[in-house]
């Protein structure tokens, strides 16, 4: 399983042991469910155990505890959405989503983009990764709402924290107004509790992508997660 996730490259034997220890942990931990007639087998809570595991590996098994249960569906999923316009009227449709952190609730994944994968000719460089988006939601989810605001390390500022994000977060929709390229993938404009989310795929995945723009925010991940991808061989290819 190491070998086919590109999230654990780098890493230490000592540092791969206890990803190891704790995947066994939430895969015991945690409840899992197929949808669409979708068997969940054990590859499959393997690799969604060790791809959230190696977000929470620095901070601890409790970064994962607003998680309980998972569903898997085989490849992306609907959703119904209730929205409120601005005269109050409720607007009720669908989404097609790869993958969902209810809040107080399950994490829902479309296998299809939770699976390992390496070398893909189909994938870009970065290629995003759903459990990590997922499970930085439930990250979030800690402190209470989804707001982009995650329980940081003793030392760390909240204001810090959401004065950098803020700047970047800004800086990334005043991009989209103008139609200019941007960093990050379009969603992550959607609130600063995406933006949080996107952020953290990229920083495990492509850290460049967070740290040629952004240095600032990069240096807030590196020192909430206690790494820096950067330093493990994950630069710009």
């Amino acid at each position: 399983m190491v070998a086919e996730l590109p999230l654990c490259d780098g890493l230490s034997a000592a540092d791969l042991q206890r990803l190891r220890e704790m995947t066994r942990r939430f895969i015991a931990d945690k409840r899992f469910f197929g949808a669409q007639g979708f068997n969940v087998d054990d590859y499959a809570r393997l690799a969604v155990g060790a791809q959230a595991c190696r977000l929470a590996l620095n901070l601890g098994y409790g970064a994962l505890a607003a998680c309980r249960t998972l569903v898997l569906y085989p490849a992306g999923f609907v959703a119904e959405r209730e929205v409120w316009d601005e005269d109050g009227i409720v607007h009720r449709g669908y989404e097609e989503l790869d993958g969902e952190a209810m809040h107080g609730g399950a994490v829902v994944l479309a296998w299809d983009e939770a699976r390992p994968w390496r070398d893909d000719p189909e994938q870009d460089s970065w290629c995003g990764n759903v459990v990590l988006h997922e499970f930085a939601h439930k990250l979030d989810e800690l402190t209470g709402d989804h707001n982009g605001l995650p329980p940081l390390r003793q030392g760390m500022s909240a204001a810090r924290w959401q004065a950098t994000l803020s700047v970047a977060f800004d800086a990334l929709c005043e991009a989209l107004d103008r139609g200019a390229a941007t960093p990050l993938d379009d969603y992550a404009a959607q609130s600063p509790a995406e933006f949080f989310a996107v952020l953290v795929e990229a920083f495990f995945t492509a850290p460049w992508i967070v740290a040629e723009p952004w240095p600032a925010v990069h240096a807030q991940l590196a020192q909430l997660f206690g790494e820096d991808p950067l330093k493990l061989g994950r630069a710009m290819p």
